[in-house]
């Protein structure tokens, strides 16, 4: 086939005028929680635990969970979101994010990006924090893609071999935050 003959390829730009803008706004906080986000149950909890102690297996749970979603890209040694390595980076970022918030509150200059249907694409250690320290509402911004990662709710759970008393306090946890008015109700 000559060069003259062949099909052209088609090439697509999306100009800035055409381009859909994110949307930013604030949503309650508990509206993140979601039947597909059962591990904002689990990071609330080890937040919770960071925050007032007494809770042991709140940091057990939350570390089988990372190890069970992320442990494979960390044994091969690829850094888990940008450069943890290891579960011991999950619980100290953990921490510096609670200190964080706990002295300036939620940053509006990262807002939670969310999916066409309020679904997170990031930041549920953010929004975890958030629902411990009681604060009502968050800055997100809705994208046009959707969530991409697979659901974290009960199948998630019972695929990984939860022990059952630690999938009935993940439960628990998860069905109080669903029935919540307000944030404010879960803090001390």
């Amino acid at each position: 086939m000559s060069e003259a003959s062949r099909p052209s390829r088609l090439t697509l730009s999306i100009s800035p005028l055409t381009r859909p803008e994110p949307s930013f706004s604030t949503l309650p906080t508990l509206e993140l929680v979601t039947p597909r986000r059962w591990d904002l149950a689990v990071k609330w909890r080890f937040f919770q635990a960071l925050q007032w102690g007494h809770d042991p297996d709140a940091e057990r749970v939350y570390r089988w969970m990372i190890a069970k979603r992320s442990g494979h890209r960390m044994q091969a040694g690829i850094a888990t979101d940008q450069w943890k390595l290891t579960l011991t980076d999950y619980v100290n970022t953990a921490s510096a994010l609670l200190s964080s918030m706990r002295a300036g509150g939620f940053s509006a200059e990262r807002p939670i990006p969310i999916d066409p249907d309020g679904e997170l694409l990031d930041g549920s250690h953010r929004v975890a924090c958030a629902l411990t320290l009681g604060i009502a509402e968050v800055p997100v911004e809705r994208r046009p893609q959707r969530a991409w990662a697979p659901p974290w709710g009960e199948a998630w759970f019972l695929a990984n071999r939860i022990w059952d008393k630690d999938l009935e306090r993940v439960r628990r946890d998860y069905l109080a935050l669903t029935q919540l008015d307000s944030p404010m109700a879960l803090s001390r």
